[in-house]
């Protein structure tokens, strides 16, 4: 008996091209899928990234309060910077164009037994 050589159908035939259009089109989706999750990877990195840059900043900003809070700090600024004095004390302002002494501007002294300073 010879084998009978296989003819598929018409509705054989469309099951085979359903099929193979569904597997190409979940394939499709598939990839596309991937492509959409690794840019959400990508932005997601990028995001965090900017997380952190921003809670170093929020650490930097909270020592800087930190920092003002104390009022030896905000008594110093106001010394330094606004020129503030405490009641009773006196200020000594100095103008810029005094220059310091120098040593050849110094004369010494030869005899200093007058003053009680031997040396």
């Amino acid at each position: 008996m010879a084998k009978k050589a296989f003819k598929p159908n018409f509705i054989q035939l469309c099951l085979l091209v359903f099929l193979l259009s569904s597997f190409g089109w979940s394939m499709y989706k598939i990839i596309s899928t991937q492509r959409i999750v690794s840019n959400l990877r990508g932005e997601i990195e990028k995001i965090n990234s900017t997380i952190s840059d921003i809670r170093y900043k929020q650490q930097t900003v909270e020592a800087e309060i930190a920092k003002w809070n104390d009022p030896d700090v905000i008594e110093e600024f106001a010394r330094k910077e606004l020129g503030l004095v405490k009641p009773g004390e006196i200020t000594y302002m100095f103008s810029e164009a005094v220059q310091p002494a120098t040593d050849s501007g110094v004369t010494k002294r030869t005899d200093s037994s007058k003053e009680g300073i031997r040396n």
